[in-house]
């Protein structure tokens, strides 16, 4: 049965859809490309003017370098703009963590790009991944707190900037975090039917650097040691591990190396992205992968293995399932059902989930074609998104 209290905030709610639409579209228009530090930090301060608005003053937390590959296939560490932090009854006896990120994977120069109306949808960068998400975010808390909701819980927000290329820099906060809190919603968009994510294959990125010897293509080439030749008999076996009946998927995705055509290339690499479904199949293809390495590092050649699973597999357990109740039953208490299907993507739901931090992350907005110039969300999907959030938390009494 819904209380007067949520029905009058879900009522409050629809008189702001346009507005939170008009926020929604003006975020999206303000680029925030997760390797921009100055957009970053210009997105964020966007985001701590609009949600003071409403009373939730945000804490602005430095994070350290990100840890990244770069083309070459080496480590490198760029900076990255701030987490953002927000709490409400910190001291409360149930607390509930509501997480989605800021960046997105549009970079710097598409400034110009600019979000479209096109009937019912919103088309522009970040309209649902995870802007979006932010969006709802806003709407339920901003309704929970002019209607008194969450009078004994403790709710807070972490908003980061780095999720879009594997949140190294923010997953100390998250670990940091994650014991202080009984649930998390994250914010993701729904699937395009408007189904959410259960279960979550783990993903993460490698590269796998060759380094043979130069040579003169003409003059000296048996000297040489052709690092594209060897690199491409490895990528053959490379390609072997790819194994959806083992539970893993393996991309090969980008190959670089080489220079002028009379040399005999000394360097190449590839880079590659892994998923698993489970820690098991996690751990059997890193064995294989440093068992490859091994077998074609010698005569000549040195072969080395960067990378690693940032995403760990978010598989169906008694507290994914507990928390899947709650989401439905919050959900059908405002009128809305919810369906699930498992994905093979990844997101910062599978961090939390590994730091034992039960999680349901899809609780944005529905819409579809992601990191693509069509991306679209639905914004008559604001308010049920965040009515829904509004029951769970308002439902989620200290035990």
């Amino acid at each position: 049965m819904m209380s007067d209290k949520i029905q009058a905030a879900i009522e409050w709610m629809h008189t702001q859809e346009a507005s939170a639409t008009e926020r929604l579209e003006r975020w999206c228009n303000q680029n925030s490309w997760s390797m921009d530090v100055a957009k970053l930090q210009a997105m964020a301060d966007t985001l701590c003017d609009d949600f003071r608005s409403f009373g939730v003053v945000f804490d602005p937390v430095p994070l350290g370098p990100m840890k990244l590959l770069d083309d070459s296939g080496q480590w490198y560490a760029p900076a990255t703009g701030p987490a953002l932090l927000w709490h409400h009854r910190p001291d409360a006896k149930t607390r509930v963590l509501l997480m989605i990120h800021y960046d997105t994977v549009y970079p710097s120069d598409r400034e110009a790009t600019r979000c479209v109306h096109q009937a019912e949808r919103l088309v522009g960068p970040g309209t649902a991944d995870a802007k979006g998400g932010i969006a709802v975010i806003a709407l339920a808390i901003e309704a929970g707190l002019r209607f008194g909701l969450f009078p004994d819980l403790g709710v807070s927000i972490l908003l980061n900037p780095d999720e879009e290329i594997g949140s190294t820099a923010s997953e100390p906060l998250m670990r940091q975090l994650a014991p202080q809190f009984d649930a998390a919603l994250v914010f993701e968009p729904t699937l395009p039917d408007g189904s959410l994510v259960a279960a979550r294959k783990g993903s993460g990125g490698f590269a796998m650097v060759v380094r043979g010897r130069s040579a003169h293509a003409g003059r000296n080439p048996e000297q040489g040691r052709n690092a594209i030749v060897h690199l491409a008999k490895l990528v053959a076996k490379l390609s072997e591990l790819n194994n959806p009946n083992e539970g893993v998927l393996l991309n090969v995705g980008k190959i670089a190396g080489g220079g002028p055509l009379n040399r005999v290339p000394h360097a190449a690499s590839v880079h590659f992205n892994v998923r698993v479904t489970d820690p098991i199949a996690m751990q059997n293809v890193e064995t294989k992968l440093q068992s490859l390495r091994q077998q074609f590092d010698g005569d000549g050649y040195q072969v080395e293995l960067n990378g690693m699973l940032h995403s760990p597999p978010k598989c169906s357990n008694q507290a994914l399932v507990a928390i899947q109740a709650q989401v439905v039953a919050a959900a059908q208490s405002v009128g809305r059902s919810i369906r699930w299907q498992d994905t093979g993507g990844a997101c910062d739901g599978c961090k939390l989930a590994a730091m034992n931090l039960s999680n349901i992350d899809t609780m944005g907005v529905t819409g579809d074609n992601l990191h693509s110039s069509e991306e679209y969300c639905l914004p008559a999907t604001l308010v049920p998104a965040a009515a829904t959030v509004l029951a769970f938390l308002a439902n989620t009494h200290p035990e």
